[in-house]
């Protein structure tokens, strides 16, 4: 660190000056008696000053946080010399801030003994947080030098989205896989009655059903359904961010962890809180952004799966959106996935895709992300109007799709699509005229 003179070394320097010059030229030595504690004083200091600067060191308890979680920001602060006084500015961006008095800390360092301070980081919404430098301002030699410098930090934290409580007890439409927890509608090796049929050559004889066997003379066999996972694909549309009250897209505000937030922020919730209940149940999750067509994640399972979904789900935005791109994105997924859609509903190029798909024959689920109360920014005196047709037009879109057989459920978190997935797994055990 380069040591550079303060106001207050110039000021004492310019007093010194200022009563010598007077005293030669009035002849008044009794000046110079009253310049010597100010000589005495800034010599004293520079002499005792340090030489060197100090070190800071910054570090966090944890790099990953849930959203409205907080850690521990650690400043180490050591020098060989002391140091009359420290001024610390982290440069905190993105999602977290600093409480407490730790966005502006100063204190002093006696020589070989370090001082450390603990201050909490707390988080605000999902996404990244850094702290990428730390502004240091030091004083020595009773604050006659001054010396300022950029310490880089990098200190990186995720922030995951607050995953709400989130369940599903309804059979899905398409089990699959002989891995997961779900019923099939196959017969197969399960825990879920079938029924009790008539034995036949390469059934097990521990499935024997001894009381039906007695009481009609022939062999009988306890059938059950086969356990299956199902794959999920969750479909966010990035196509516009309209926000809560407070919030906008325009000027990229959050509602924040305790906040509604937009419909960005309400998909990215939902999707993770639906991952993670499905990946936890040994099925397999995919994800698809709208905006981002070309860059669908394949679904897997496995706790490695929600990790690789949760970091995608921290790089969402919201952009444009191709019809053509999400008509392909769509007709590429497995015909026997169960396809869920957060959408709100504001785009009739997406409704128009998803009306496509459902004909198609695949298994599609829309989950309204529009918060109850919306705040629009004032664009003219016509935006309340241009409103009131947008949502009109709305309702228009999701009465076709309901007239195509999409389901569509708000977002209420635990349990809310139960009663879809039920009407889901009926309209799935139907016979589809011209689909295989």
């Amino acid at each position: 660190m380069k040591w550079l003179p303060t106001p207050a070394l110039s000021a004492a320097l310019a007093v010194l000056a200022l009563l010598a010059l007077l005293a030669v030229t009035l002849n008044r030595p009794d000046l110079l008696v009253i310049a010597l504690p100010f000589a005495v004083s800034t010599v004293g200091g520079l002499f005792r000053r340090a030489y060197r600067g100090p070190t800071v060191s910054i570090s966090t308890e944890a790099a990953t946080l849930l959203e409205g979680e907080s850690t521990r920001l650690r400043y180490r602060i050591s020098s060989d010399e002391p140091i009359d006084a420290i001024r610390l500015r982290p440069d905190v961006r993105g999602w977290l801030a600093l409480t407490d008095g730790g966005a502006d800390v100063c204190t002093t360092v006696a020589g070989g003994r370090p001082v450390e301070f603990d201050y909490r980081l707390a988080s605000t919404r999902w996404g990244h947080g850094q702290l990428d430098a730390v502004g240091v301002t030091a004083y020595t030699a009773g604050g006659l030098l001054r010396a300022d410098e950029v310490v880089p930090a990098r200190v990186a934290v995720r922030i995951l989205p607050l995953r709400e409580g989130f369940t599903a007890v309804e059979a899905v439409p398409d089990a699959a896989g002989l891995v997961g927890l779900h019923r099939s509608r196959r017969p197969g090796d399960g825990i879920d009655l079938a029924g009790v049929r008539p034995f036949v050559p390469g059934d097990r004889l521990r499935r024997i059903n001894w009381a039906v066997s007695g009481r009609t003379g022939q062999l009988h066999v306890t059938a059950t359904y086969s356990d299956r996972d199902t794959e999920v694909v969750l479909v966010l549309d990035t196509s516009v961010d309209i926000g809560a009250a407070g919030t906008s897209a325009d000027t990229g505000d959050g509602a924040g962890a305790a906040g509604a937030g937009g419909t960005v922020d309400r998909a990215v919730r939902a999707a993770g809180s639906i991952a993670e209940h499905y990946l936890r149940n040994g099925d397999r999750v995919g994800l698809l952004d709208l905006s981002r067509p070309s860059r669908p994640m394949p679904s897997r399972s496995g706790r490695g799966q929600l990790n690789r979904l949760l970091e995608l789900l921290l790089e969402v935005r919201a952009g444009s959106v191709e019809e053509a791109a999400v008509r392909r994105s769509l007709a590429r997924l497995s015909a026997r996935s169960l396809v869920i859609v957060l959408s709100p509903l504001l785009e009739e190029s997406i409704a128009g895709a998803l009306a496509q798909a459902r004909r198609a024959g695949r298994s599609l689920l829309v989950v309204d992300t529009l918060p109850e109360q919306v705040t629009v920014p004032e664009h003219g005196p016509w935006t309340e109007l241009a409103w009131q047709l947008q949502m009109l037009q709305r309702e228009n879109l999701a009465d076709a799709l309901v007239e195509h057989g999409v389901p569509i459920v708000p977002w209420l978190g635990a349990g809310s699509l139960d009663a879809v997935l039920r009407g889901l797994s009926r309209t799935a055990r139907a016979p589809r005229a011209g689909v295989r």
